[in-house]
């Protein structure tokens, strides 16, 4: 059993298609996960079910032992935090401090250790400098920082990215998966929801969704030597794996070339 465990979920928003079937996984604490799937493989759909935005037509998810249902779902959200794709659909203060503060709010939280929090947290994402700021005024990153300090400050297990990289310029991008890495590094549990391979690449085990369903899944170099898996998945490889495997089949099979393209690709 892991901190996060789903059973036989299958979910439907109508009666015409089954989006997710017969998903099982456990994840446990401190692990990094990312889910990698086509558009309309149902990871989104997924990352929705497991915060309790909606509920399964079939099976089981539990938290910390905890069996998600309606009647706990407040309980369990304290535990799991999630940024999504647009981090417009977050914000809900006037300024930066206010959107921070907003679930500790729900929570709670005194207000002599919500402003502790606020600038303990802001300062932990870089964005101290901004509290007085309209969320408006930021950039993508920035916001998208903000999000995520308005989580931790929730303390929760663990933070799912649900495409959250999608909408940023690749400074903006980069930079906050090497945020999200040392999130990690300091024990946080991370499930990240992507169809992007290289930011896959960050994390500890892979699961590739294919129509709905776990396709295959486990450690990424066990994947990565299964081209035709990320192919049959409608999904690209890392363009260092991919020069490799294209060289192979024309028949340049270099030792040293193979061990400086993996070295490259996993040198994330």
């Amino acid at each position: 059993m892991g901190y996060l465990d789903i059973e036989h979920l299958y979910f439907q928003y109508s009666s015409k298609r089954m989006i997710l079937k017969d998903i099982n996984l456990s994840i446990n604490q401190g692990e990094w996960i990312a889910i990698l799937g086509h558009n309309g493989s149902g990871k989104s759909t997924l990352a929705k079910l497991i915060v309790g935005l909606l509920q399964p037509k079939e099976g089981r998810i539990t938290v910390d032992g905890v069996d998600l249902l309606p009647e706990n779902v407040y309980d369990i959200r304290k535990k799991i935090g999630i940024v999504f794709q647009n981090p417009d659909n977050q914000f809900v203060g006037v300024t930066v401090r206010d959107d921070i503060a907003f679930g500790m709010e729900n929570l709670q939280v005194s207000k002599d250790d919500m402003l502790k929090k606020i600038d303990f947290y802001a300062t932990k994402v870089g964005m101290q400098n901004f509290l007085d700021k309209e969320p408006s005024q930021l950039s993508g990153g920035q916001k998208q920082r903000i999000a995520i300090a308005g989580i931790l400050a929730m303390q929760t297990d663990i933070i799912i990215f649900d495409e959250a990289t999608s909408m940023l310029d690749p400074g903006s991008r980069a930079e906050l998966m090497e945020y999200i890495k040392e999130l990690h590094q300091e024990g946080l549990t991370i499930i990240m929801i992507t169809h992007d391979i290289e930011e896959a690449l960050y994390a500890d085990k892979l699961v590739i969704l294919k129509s709905g369903e776990i396709y295959q899944q486990g450690d990424i170099p066990t994947l990565l030597k299964h081209p035709e898996w990320f192919k049959e998945a409608y999904l690209e490889l890392p363009t260092a794996i991919q020069i490799y495997y294209d060289l192979k089949q024309a028949g340049h099979d270099n030792q040293e070339l193979e061990e400086y393209l993996w070295a490259f690709s996993s040198s994330k």
